[in-house]
């Protein structure tokens, strides 16, 4: 088993994984020219020296490291002359830094480094959706040296998956403990939000998207369950298919939650909150002071209430701030056994959650939400969003 793990840039971290299945970590800077699959803001301020001075550590160390060039859309500015001389040049910076491989979500770009840079090996993002067979095969065929699917809404259908793997003798990537709600309606929207929202000159963003999808999970705690996520406990049933490698989240996580997270999958097994391995809010960042000062940059994006409103909501919530009590206890020990036998004889994708209710029985033995009001604020919050009472609109 190969795990990827999400980079904080606490080498203490590398120390403790170095000599287990970590086989590679992946990050970015916290800006650039292409942007990726994470807000600006989320991430720790790195320049290029102290990226070659990491890069180099993880050599030393037997690891690679990943460069994630993974946003779903470049608004563009690839087209023209001026844009296409900054990307060239963060290129080379790159390599500069010593980075040997990128992951990739859009073709052009990918088509662009295999020409340009043909020694850079390259693994497909998730942001490039590819959940079916001529996916596959497309990515394959132009090259890719892995190719991570889309785990969103295909973890646990054993028969494409095993149709996919059976398609390709390239490396798989399976995303194992992320939290995204099944098939959500709200995802291309999303992916282009953080893709626009991690460049060099970004502007205001608020994570609507997110906002939502906690609302929606707060209000369904079911949808905890039916999340295409990978239990430690059954990660021996994929590899048997033949997927031997799983992305870990999330970036700039404190480095206990990540080791946490590696030792589970490492083991096998976790009898704890499964949340601790799932949910990316409530830890809080390290050495991430994104909240004030972040806000002190947008006075002139919208009026000072709302954003010290706003800032005081992440606080509550738990985004970005660490809580002492976290708002979701997913029980470990009241997840049947036999639970993924079970849910992959249904046919998730194609059928109404409502009409099968297994998730929602599990959830109602497994599932534990903090009675603290959450969701009455989600709902204030994006109902001031939403009427653009929060611009005063």
């Amino acid at each position: 088993m190969d795990l990827h793990l999400a980079a904080n840039y606490d080498l203490e971290l590398i120390d403790k994984v170095a000599d287990g299945s970590v086989s590679t970590v992946y990050g970015k800077c916290r800006e650039d020219f292409v942007g990726g699959g994470r807000a600006s803001y989320m991430g720790k301020q790195i320049g290029f020296t102290e990226l070659a001075w990491y890069i180099r550590k993880l050599k030393e160390r037997g690891l690679e490291f990943s460069y994630l060039l993974n946003s779903s859309c470049l608004g563009n500015r690839e087209w023209n002359r001026c844009g296409q001389k900054k990307l060239q040049r963060f290129l080379k910076n790159l390599l500069q830094a010593g980075v040997e491989r990128v992951t990739v979500s859009t073709p052009f770009l990918f088509k662009l480094i295999k020409k340009r840079y043909p020694e850079i090996k390259i693994t497909v993002g998730i942001y490039a959706q590819v959940d079916t067979v001529e996916r596959v095969k497309f990515w394959d065929e132009l090259g890719a040296d892995a190719i991570t699917l889309e785990s969103f809404s295909i973890n646990r259908d054993f028969k494409l998956l095993g149709k996919i793997r059976q398609s390709t003798d390239k490396e798989l990537i399976l995303l194992a403990n992320h939290i995204c709600l099944l098939n959500c309606p709200l995802q291309p929207y999303h992916q282009n939000c953080f893709s626009h929202a991690s460049t060099l000159a970004p502007d205001f963003f608020v994570d609507y998207c997110y906002l939502e999808c906690n609302r929606r999970r707060f209000d369904n705690p079911e949808s905890f369950i039916s999340s295409q996520w990978i239990r430690p406990e059954d990660i021996g049933r994929y590899i048997d298919m033949g997927y031997e490698t799983f992305k870990l989240l999330e970036r700039d996580l404190p480095s206990e939650v990540l080791l946490n997270r590696v030792r589970a999958y490492e083991k096998r097994q976790y009898r704890g909150n499964l949340a601790d391995l799932l949910v990316s809010h409530s830890f809080g960042r390290p050495k991430i002071k994104a909240g004030f000062r972040y806000f002190l940059k947008q006075l002139f994006q919208a009026p000072l209430k709302s954003l010290l409103q706003a800032r005081k909501f992440m606080q509550r919530q738990g985004l970005l701030y660490k809580l002492e009590q976290p708002p979701v206890n997913i029980k470990a020990d009241q997840i049947p056994p036999d639970f993924l036998d079970r849910v992959v004889e249904r046919d998730c994708l194609n059928s109404c959650c409502s009409e099968c209710g297994f998730c929602k029985k599990v959830a109602e033995r497994a599932v534990e939400l903090a009675e603290d009001g959450r969701l009455a604020e989600y709902s204030a919050m994006i109902e001031q969003l939403e009427s653009g009472e929060f611009w005063n609109v």
